[in-house]
C-alpha cells in the first residue's frame, strides 16, 4: 500500500516538476532561425527573439559572441559581426535555457516573392521527373512561408516552419523559379550555400505585400482602396449566398488581395533578417493597372530596402509571360502588352533588373511550365550585377533609330555577338505600326547587321512584341530575347 502511494506521489511530483520546467522555458528565437538555415555572408547578422524581461541573452556563432539585455516585454535583438562564406556552424542562444541550432551555413540568401508563378512548384515545371531526381544539393536550403494574410502585423507564423535541405524528397513542393535561380547561383559561385525564402502567394496583388505605412502613404492610393473595397464587397455577396446554403464550400476570404494583409503575416515575422536581394514574379493580378503599378512597385521596393535595413537591396523581376486568357474569353487587347511596357519603366529604380518571360508563355495557360529559363534569366542578372560576373545577362534592348530612305533602321544594345532569328532566317515578325489609335498593322523586319534591323518607313508608333501572346523570333547570340518596346517614328526627330 505504501509502495503504491509512494509511486503515485512521485509521479505527481515529477509531472508538476516537468510542467514547471516547461513553463519556465521562456527563451525563444524568431521562427526564421532553425536547423539547416543559411545566414547572409558579408552583412551584419541580426538575431532576435524573446526571453524573461530584463534578462541577459548571449548569442554565439563561430568565433563571435554577443550579449544583450531584454526589454520590459522580454524582446531582444543581437547583432553579430559579418562573416565570410562557410559552415556548418552551430548557432547558440543562451539565457536561463539554451537553444542550439545545427548545420548553419553562411552563404547567399534571397527572397523569392510574388504570386503563383513564383510559388509554382518544381513538380509542376517541365521535365519534372528528371529535375526532382537530380535535386541533390545539400547547400541549397529552402524556407517556405505559409500562404496567409491578416489585418495586423504578426510576430509568428500560424504553423511551424523550418529550413529544409534540398533533396529529391524535399524539392517537390518548392518554388520552381527559386530553385532554378538558386541552382545556377550555386553552380557559378562554386558551392556557396544558397538560402531561398519563399514569401509568395498565388493570386496576390502587389499592395498586399506592402506594410500599412506604405499603403497609407502611397502616391496612387485610389487603386489600392478600390481593390480592397471591390474584393470585400464581392466576398460579402458570396457570403450572403453561402449563408442561405451552408452545404456548399464557404467562400474564400480575399486576404491575398487586401492591402498589407500578406505583409503582416508573411513578411513581418522575418523583419529584419539579413538577405542579399529579392527576385520578384508578380503582376498578373495587377495587369489591368499599368500606370499605378509603376508607382506601387517603386514603393514596394523602397519599403523592402527600409524594413530589411538593406538600402541597396537588388530586386530582379520577371516581365510577364505571353498569355491570351481563357479560351472563348480571351483578355482584352492590349492589356498584358501594355503592362509589360509599364514593367520596363520600373527599371528606372536603381539596383533593379528585368528578365522577360514573354517568349516562354503558353497561349491559354497562365502558369507556363518552363520555369527553368525564368530562374536562369533571373540568375544571370544577379551573377552580373550583384556578383560581378562578366557575362551577358540581358536580351537586346532598343537603342535608337534612323530613317534611311523608305526604311527605318533600328539599333539594339546587348546583342552579345549578334542578333539572331530563331527561325534561322533574316526576316523577323513581331513588329507593327499603330496607324491610328487602336489600329495596328504588322510589318516584316529584316536583320541587316550584327546589331541592326530594318523595317518599312511609316510615320507612326512602332511596336515590337506588343501582343498579349506571340511567338518571339528575335534574340541575341546568347539566346536571350529582345525586350518589348515602342518608339515614335518621326522624320523631324
Amino acid at each position: 500500500m505504501e509502495s503504491k502511494f509512494f509511486k503515485a506521489s512521485l509521479t505527481i511530483l515529477l509531472a508538476c516538476f516537468l510542467a514547471m520546467n516547461v513553463s519556465a522555458q521562456t527563451l525563444k528565437v524568431a521562427e526564421i532561425f532553425t536547423n539547416d538555415m543559411v545566414i547572409q555572408a558579408d552583412k551584419e547578422i541580426r538575431v532576435w527573439g524573446k526571453a524573461d524581461p530584463k534578462s541577459k541573452v548571449e548569442v554565439l556563432l563561430g568565433k563571435s559572441k554577443v550579449s544583450v539585455e531584454t526589454d520590459n516585454e522580454g524582446k531582444w535583438k543581437a547583432i553579430l559581426p559579418k562573416m565570410k562564406y562557410g559552415g556548418p556552424y552551430q548557432l547558440m542562444v543562451r539565457s536561463k535555457e539554451t537553444i542550439t541550432l545545427n548545420n548553419v551555413m553562411v552563404g547567399e540568401v534571397w527572397f523569392c516573392a510574388g504570386q503563383s508563378n513564383m510559388r509554382w512548384h518544381v513538380r509542376g515545371s517541365k521535365n519534372k521527373k528528371e529535375e526532382i531526381a537530380a535535386a541533390n544539393h545539400p547547400n541549397i536550403r529552402f524556407f517556405t512561408v505559409p500562404e496567409s494574410g491578416i489585418d495586423t502585423p504578426q510576430e509568428n507564423f500560424k504553423t511551424k516552419v523550418k529550413w529544409e535541405v534540398c533533396t529529391p524528397e524535399s524539392v517537390d513542393d518548392k518554388s520552381a523559379v527559386g530553385y532554378f535561380f538558386g541552382r545556377k547561383l550555386q553552380e557559378e559561385l562554386k558551392g556557396v550555400a544558397i538560402g531561398l525564402i519563399d514569401i509568395s502567394y498565388g493570386g496576390s496583388s502587389i499592395s498586399t505585400f506592402m506594410d500599412a505605412e506604405t499603403v497609407k502613404n502611397s502616391k496612387a492610393p485610389e487603386g489600392i482602396a478600390n481593390r480592397n473595397k471591390g474584393f470585400l464587397a464581392a466576398y460579402e455577396r458570396r457570403m450572403e449566398e453561402w449563408r442561405k446554403d451552408t452545404s456548399k464550400k464557404e467562400p474564400y476570404y480575399p486576404e491575398n488581395c487586401l492591402g498589407s494583409f500578406c505583409y503582416n503575416y508573411m513578411y513581418h515575422p522575418l523583419v529584419p533578417y539579413s538577405v542579399r536581394g529579392t527576385i520578384w514574379y508578380q503582376g498578373e493580378t495587377n495587369a489591368g493597372e499599368p500606370d499605378p503599378y509603376v508607382v506601387w512597385f517603386g514603393e514596394y521596393v523602397n519599403m523592402m530596402r527600409d524594413r530589411f535595413e538593406n538600402e541597396d537591396m537588388p530586386v530582379y523581376f520577371v516581365q510577364l509571360a505571353g498569355f491570351l486568357g481563357r479560351k472563348g474569353a480571351e483578355m482584352k487587347y492590349p492589356s498584358w502588352a501594355k503592362f509589360r511596357l509599364a514593367q520596363a519603366e520600373c527599371l528606372k529604380l536603381e539596383n533593379t533588373g528585368m528578365a522577360t518571360a514573354y517568349d516562354l508563355g503558353e497561349d491559354y495557360d497562365i502558369h507556363p511550365k518552363n520555369k527553368q529559363d525564368v530562374g536562369l534569366r533571373l540568375s544571370l542578372l544577379a551573377l552580373k550585377n550583384t556578383y560581378g560576373k562578366k557575362i551577358v545577362a540581358e536580351g537586346p534592348s532598343y537603342k535608337k533609330f534612323k530613317i534611311d530612305g523608305d526604311k527605318v533602321v533600328i539599333e539594339f544594345s546587348n546583342v552579345a555577338k549578334k542578333l539572331v532569328a530563331s527561325t534561322g532566317k533574316d526576316t523577323i515578325h513581331g513588329f507593327m505600326y499603330e496607324t491610328s489609335p487602336g489600329v495596328y498593322e504588322d510589318v516584316e523586319a529584316k536583320i541587316i547587321s550584327k546589331n541592326k534591323i530594318e523595317v518599312p518607313y511609316k510615320e507612326a508608333t512602332l511596336y515590337f512584341s506588343y501582343k498579349n501572346y506571340d511567338v518571339i523570333e528575335l534574340y541575341n547570340s546568347e539566346n536571350l530575347p529582345v525586350y518589348p518596346f515602342k518608339v515614335s517614328i518621326n522624320s523631324t526627330m
